[in-house]
């Protein structure tokens, strides 16, 4: 991987601990929407900085079905790869109904989504930085 694209994987890292930050905050804070919102998006940022540390690049689409399936096929035979597609897959179900519903996001619902992303978030932060 080229130092412009380990850059760039820093960077979505940056921006998906960020979002988790938020989320964490917005927990505390008894917002649950704002909370899943952010937590979804620290999930997408998560793996697109996984993906680009492992391939050299993401894809960027507003179809963010493909975006598990991606992440599946960069992480390969890793233990955590199966693991990972599900948080970011239940992370992204979630989307339309977080930023796009009428329906109020419960604090519990918010605080599993917000445990998927830590988890994305981790895995992002092992591989982007410790390169494993």
């Amino acid at each position: 991987m080229t130092g412009e694209h380990r850059a760039y994987a820093r960077n979505f890292l940056t921006k998906a601990e960020d979002y988790l930050a938020s989320a964490e905050d917005n927990l505390t804070m008894e917002r649950p929407t704002p909370a899943a919102g952010d937590a979804i998006h620290a999930g997408i940022s998560a793996k697109d900085a996984t993906v680009t540390a492992l391939t050299g690049m993401t894809s960027k689409g507003q179809n963010h079905a493909t975006a598990a399936k991606e992440l599946r096929q960069a992480l390969g035979r890793r233990n955590d790869a199966s693991a990972a597609e599900r948080a970011l897959r239940e992370l992204l179900s979630s989307k339309a109904e977080v930023e796009y519903g009428t329906t109020l996001i419960t604090l519990v619902k918010a605080e599993a989504l917000v445990r998927r992303a830590r988890t994305l978030v981790e895995l992002a932060r092992q591989i982007t930085l410790l390169g494993h």
